[in-house]
């Protein structure tokens, strides 16, 4: 049963981070999230990875990370063994973007193989109306790292983790450019506290939102994958 199913189908594999998400937000946060929406799916779902590449964070306590090589080898063999077992079609959903690069590597590896690797990340598939509506100003400081979108997600899914009486609004931008050059390569060098942006304004409702939209937004993802020709 097991090969037929893993055969015919687009496999789930929820990939995130253990790191520092500002005071409020739980260590697991990109993990959980990520975790969330996979188990939304009528889909095969592996066992989450819940440490990525963070060592941009690693002076915040509590933040764990592999190295790039690591971590790339890791989701490789992860692939390799779905197609041993005649997976044609992956799908990693990630809630970290300090993973992003790595698993574009994997996937365009994966192709030399005939399987096809798609990635999803639920903060570039938020619809534009929802951003202009709950963040009309600013909206990039908004959707920062453990700012409002974010904090939100975690009121509406993990509300018992989250401590708002703790968030911050720290007004910068994720690794800043001075002159048009990247000088910034350490958290710590814009934020003192984790955040990144506005987090005082999230709500569980603005994460309702976010949630719904985003999940309907993976599942066409879903269904375009199962349509690919490899």
């Amino acid at each position: 049963e097991a090969e037929k199913v893993l055969k015919n189908s687009v496999v789930v594999v929820p990939v995130g981070s253990t790191e520092q998400h500002g005071p409020q937000n739980p260590l697991g946060t990109d993990h959980l999230i990520a975790e969330k929406f996979a188990q939304k799916l009528d889909a095969v779902v592996l066992p989450t990875v819940p440490i990525g590449i963070s060592k941009h964070h690693r002076f915040f306590s509590g933040t764990l990370w592999v190295s790039y090589e690591s971590f790339k080898n890791y989701l490789l063999d992860i692939c390799m063994a779905l197609k041993y077992h005649g997976v044609t079609k992956i799908l990693f959903i990630n809630g970290h973007g300090g993973n992003t690069s790595c698993l574009s590597d994997v996937a365009l590896q994966m192709r030399d193989e005939n399987v096809f690797v798609g990635i999803y990340e639920w903060w570039r598939s938020i619809p534009e109306e929802i951003t202009k509506k709950f963040y009309p100003e600013s909206p990039a400081k908004h959707m920062g790292h453990a700012a409002s979108a974010e904090t939100s997600l975690n009121l509406f899914l993990y509300p018992e983790l989250v401590k708002m009486e703790k968030a911050k609004n720290v007004d910068t931008l994720w690794a800043p450019k001075k002159f048009g050059g990247i000088v910034t390569h350490e958290t710590k060098d814009f934020t003192d506290c984790g955040v990144v942006g506005f987090s005082k304004d999230a709500s569980p409702e603005k994460g309702k939102i976010i949630f719904e939209a985003c999940l309907e937004e993976l599942k066409k993802l879903v269904e375009y994958i199962k349509e690919v020709k490899i």
